[in-house]
């Protein structure tokens, strides 16, 4: 007779306070730096990591040379414990939900600069995507995913493309005609080259979802449709002014074989947010669509 498998270990109540001595100490690889960030004791994150450590089956940080290193166990479970917080503390603020099983971000701590968004499914861009946003992924598709391939010439100046380096996405590469481009004006577009996300002229808090999303799609091997509507100032230190647009997120491949992820943005009042009405809010420019 067969025996039924064992049940399985069922998480401890404070799994959210153990991820987040996890993803702390991974951050700084200082117990002392970790503890003073986390308001903890060092007992209690050594408690956290070993509990979790136990719970995995396996090492996630090594002592060596009285500092703390991630395993590559650590490494690849520090991306999944991260984005699991993230959406544990967005949830509890109800700023994200799921719709349909897409993605719903509704931002707004930031009255400033809110940020709202919805990821719609792939089919809704032939009947609402815009005729740039069906040409971006025609020439995905026609390009097998090869950035340089000559079937991306089409887009190529409307393009942004990024390259994962250690646990930031740096610019690598930004088309003159893109909508970043023609938004901020070239001379300061061009200063987001080589810089991360989180140093981006137009960055904001809400970035945090930007980089989740594109975590997504880097493991996916696929591609996302998102509409957005949120405020990015046009001049540096200048009044954030009210952007509607579709963003069509692609894994490409860089000729070496590496991994780009490309976005492909377009201005556009045709944006559809759940629980989102737009008429409410202030609304681009037209000159800018």
């Amino acid at each position: 007779m067969n025996k039924k498998p064992p049940k399985a270990q069922r998480p401890p109540n404070i799994m959210h306070e153990m991820l987040r001595s996890f993803v702390t100490l991974a951050k700084f690889l200082n117990l002392t730096h970790a503890v003073n960030h986390l308001g903890s004791t060092r007992q209690t994150v050594r408690r956290h990591i070993e509990m979790l450590q136990s719970l995995r089956g396996e090492k996630l940080l090594a002592f060596v040379d009285r500092q703390y290193v991630l395993t590559r166990a650590g490494a690849l479970a520090l991306v999944e414990a991260e984005q699991i917080l993230l959406l544990d503390d967005a949830w509890m603020r109800k700023e994200v939900r799921v719709v349909d099983g897409l993605t719903a971000v509704l931002y707004d701590s930031d009255a400033e600069v809110p940020y709202y968004s919805q990821q719609h499914s792939i089919d809704t861009i032939w009947a609402s995507g815009t005729p740039l946003i069906q040409k971006g992924l025609l020439c995905w598709v026609e390009s097998k995913a090869q950035l340089e391939a000559p079937e991306f010439d089409a887009v190529r100046d409307y393009l942004l493309a990024y390259r994962r380096h250690h646990r930031e996405w740096l610019c690598v590469s930004i088309g003159e005609k893109s909508s970043y481009a023609t938004w901020l004006g070239w001379s300061w577009a061009k200063s987001a080259i080589g810089k991360p996300l989180s140093d981006d002229p137009m960055a904001s808090d809400a970035d945090q979802y930007v980089s989740q999303s594109y975590d997504s799609i880097l493991r996916s091997g696929g591609l996302r449709i998102d509409h957005v509507y949120t405020k990015i100032a046009r001049t540096h230190g200048g009044v954030p002014e009210p952007i509607t647009y579709q963003r069509l997120i692609l894994r490409c491949m860089f000729p070496n074989g590496d991994y780009a992820l490309v976005t492909l943005v377009d201005r556009t009042s045709e944006v559809q947010i759940v629980n989102v009405n737009l008429d409410d809010y202030p609304a681009m420019d037209p000159a800018m669509l």
